[in-house]
Formats: structure tokens, C-alpha cells, sequence
């Protein structure tokens, strides 16, 4: 009798072993869904300084849509001085989450679903830290959001086009939920345009320290003459014009991670 029981109790814990195994597997894979793997490429920047076009980029990992306002409660749960009534002037200006209702919380009216915004760069490297990634650099972010494809020339400019109009008019306070907004890159990553404008690590090159969001500005930086070329010149051009601690609800971010052979990756201790 007593074998029997334990040769159960062996069973018992094998299966649940196995239970436990799959469920962390499972999270494991779902969790790396919704990262997308950007394969090594190039493309074409507006930035004149750039010698020996186009950029290669390394490969990497990038989170499929922007963090949510969700995601960034659990950060702040976790993270007690990066809250609204904790985080230093330095790190944030006063509108650092001013629309939520309290610290932990968004409020009515802010789903859950929808891109955090009014997070200074500070923050959101924080929390990109605090996820295991962080933030995309300029060259990162734009091979990504560039990795569009156009049935014609028609389509790319109708597409430029209706880009620069959002630019124009971001919904800074009721941005919408994510994957809502129908733009995906030929890689699968959504919402790169449509809901709100995304923090970069190196968001001011030197080139950005004078430069001014205006119509000469933004000329002076395209080369193609074309207007796919424009919008992006318009997307560099309004980048330049943030400032780390600011925090403005037109702005979002999302996560990179490491890939393989990528030289901004962290060395591993010795």
C-alpha cells in the first residue's frame, strides 16, 4: 500500500512538473509573440550627415505595438519612484501623467489598452530597463517603421500623404487602442504610425540641437525630393524638437531587444 501511494505521489508530481513546465512555456512564447525579429538591413535616412548611405542596421527584437498604459501600471507597482508623486523634476516636467487619476491609477476615460503617454525619456528608458530591452535607437526604429511595402507609387504617396496629415493633428488626448490602426510593417510590427509618435534613445542627433520644425527645415533635409521622403524628413524634424524631460500626449515608446550580432547588445560577465 505504501509503494502504491508513493509511485502516485511520484505520478502526481511528474504530471504536475509537466503542467508547470508547459505553462511557463507557454508564457514564455506568448510573451516572445509579441516581439517581432527585425532581420540585419539598411535604409535610406534624410539626415545629410550621414556619410556612405544607406545605414546598415543590426538585428533585433522590437515589441509588435507600443506600451500601454496597462503595462506601464505594472511598472509603476514595481517601480515606486518613477510615479507621479515620486519622480524628481530631473528625471520628468510636471506633466508626467497628469491625466491619471492617481499614482497606480489611469482613470475613467484612459483604457487600459491604449499607448502610455506623457512619459519623459527618462521614464521610458525606466521601464524599458525594467522589461528586460530599451529603447530603439533613431536607426533601429526608422529601418522598421521604412520596412513598408507599396503596391505602386500611387499607394506610397497616398500613404505619405495621409501620414503627414496625422503629424499634423496627433490625437494627444484620446490616442487609440492598439493595433487599431491598421499600419503594419512587412515584418508584422503594428502601430509604428497612427496613434501617437515614439521615444528613441538617441532622439536629438548633434545635427537637432538648433534645428526648428520648419518648412525650410524640413526641405533642406531631403535629398529624394519625394514625398514619402518628406514625411519622413517631417517625423525626424518634430523628433529633434523633444526634450528629455518633457512629456506630451502626442508621444508614446516601445521596447527593443537585443538579436544576434547586435553591438549595442550588453557583454555577458566574465
Amino acid at each position: 500500500m505504501k509503494n502504491r501511494f508513493n509511485i502516485l505521489s511520484i505520478r502526481f508530481s511528474l504530471a504536475m512538473a509537466l503542467v508547470w513546465n508547459f505553462t511557463c512555456l507557454a508564457g514564455a512564447v506568448q510573451a516572445q509573440g509579441d516581439r517581432i525579429f527585425i532581420p540585419r538591413g539598411s535604409f535610406h535616412t534624410v539626415l545629410p550627415e550621414v556619410v556612405g548611405e544607406p545605414v546598415e542596421v543590426d538585428p533585433f527584437y522590437i515589441d509588435q505595438t507600443p506600451v500601454t498604459n496597462e503595462q506601464y501600471a505594472a511598472f509603476l507597482k514595481d517601480n515606486p519612484r518613477w510615479r507621479r508623486s515620486q519622480i524628481p523634476p530631473i528625471y520628468a516636467d510636471d506633466g508626467y501623467l497628469r491625466h491619471w487619476e492617481s499614482d497606480l491609477e489611469p482613470g475613467p476615460g484612459i483604457e487600459p489598452d491604449r499607448p502610455v503617454t506623457r512619459i519623459s525619456w527618462y521614464a521610458a528608458n525606466a521601464y524599458s530597463e525594467w522589461a528586460g530591452g530599451r529603447l530603439p535607437t533613431v536607426k533601429e526604429w526608422e529601418f522598421a517603421a521604412q520596412a513598408m511595402d507599396f503596391g505602386s507609387k500611387e499607394e506610397e504617396d497616398r500613404f505619405s500623404y495621409n501620414l503627414i496629415g496625422w503629424y499634423s493633428s496627433v490625437n494627444a488626448n484620446h490616442p487609440l487602442p492598439i493595433g487599431s490602426s491598421g499600419i503594419e510593417n512587412r515584418y508584422g510590427v503594428k502601430d509604428m504610425f497612427g496613434l501617437v509618435m515614439e521615444w528613441a534613445e538617441d532622439f536629438k542627433p548633434p545635427l537637432g540641437t538648433d534645428l526648428s520644425l520648419d518648412c525650410g527645415t524640413i526641405g533642406r533635409l531631403q535629398e529624394n525630393n519625394n514625398i514619402y521622403s518628406y514625411a519622413q524628413s517631417v517625423r525626424y524634424v518634430t523628433r529633434m524638437s523633444f526634450s528629455a524631460t518633457g512629456t506630451t500626449g502626442m508621444l508614446g515608446f516601445r521596447c527593443v531587444y537585443d538579436g544576434p550580432d547586435n553591438k549595442y547588445a550588453k557583454s555577458e560577465p566574465s
